[in-house]
């Protein structure tokens, strides 16, 4: 009976253990961005993942605001993604080392004023706390998404994708807010006159 009873409480501390612990891998990505520590960044981003997941949301932006959109249809579309992420390379490289990876995510446009106590996605108290619980969606046993600054509208949040990689946490996608997609949008158009 003891052996049963040990059993159960070791499986439910595993349990508790796996369930906490992506929002502790979001507080410490959010701490490691507010103070731009880029060694604590590297740790907890994979970038050529997130590469693809900017990608994927600028290019189809990009060949809609240069009238361009029907060469997204069928087959074809994902192709002219693939060779438009060539395009956009550049815009996207721009933001993919970590300390530009945090100035993107800490921009006090789409956060809290530094001067309130927290700017970008940072967790400044236990109210931010239980929205990002409350609001995270969980996707299978192995990812979640946050949506942050937890103290914007829906239409001004990052949707930051975490998922499990061995014993921990990584980011591994970023869902831009419509405000920030316009304004990388308008700086690959800027960059790439002959195109539009």
């Amino acid at each position: 009976m003891r052996w049963t009873v040990r059993s159960l409480v070791a499986l439910i501390l595993i349990w508790a253990v796996y369930f906490f612990s992506p929002y502790v891998a979001m507080y410490r990505l959010a701490t490691a961005v507010a103070a731009k520590d880029v060694a604590a960044i590297e740790e907890r981003v994979n970038f050529p993942a997130v590469r693809t997941s900017l990608a994927k949301q600028l290019i189809p932006a990009y060949l809609k605001a240069t009238g361009r959109e029907s060469e997204l249809a069928g087959s074809r579309g994902q192709a002219v993604v693939g060779l438009g992420a060539t395009i956009a390379d550049p815009i996207i490289a721009r933001y993919l080392s970590p300390a530009a990876l945090a100035g993107l995510l800490d921009d006090p446009r789409i956060g809290k004023p530094r001067d309130s106590g927290g700017g970008g996605i940072g967790l400044s108290s236990l109210g931010d706390a239980w929205r990002l619980f409350v609001t995270a969606e969980t996707r299978g046993f192995r990812a979640v998404s946050f949506a942050v600054p937890v103290d914007r509208p829906p239409g001004e949040q990052f949707h930051l994708q975490l998922r499990i990689k061995g014993f921990g946490w990584r980011l591994v996608g970023v869902e831009l807010p419509p405000p920030v997609l316009r304004r990388l949008v308008q700086e690959l158009v800027k960059s790439n006159p002959a195109a539009s």
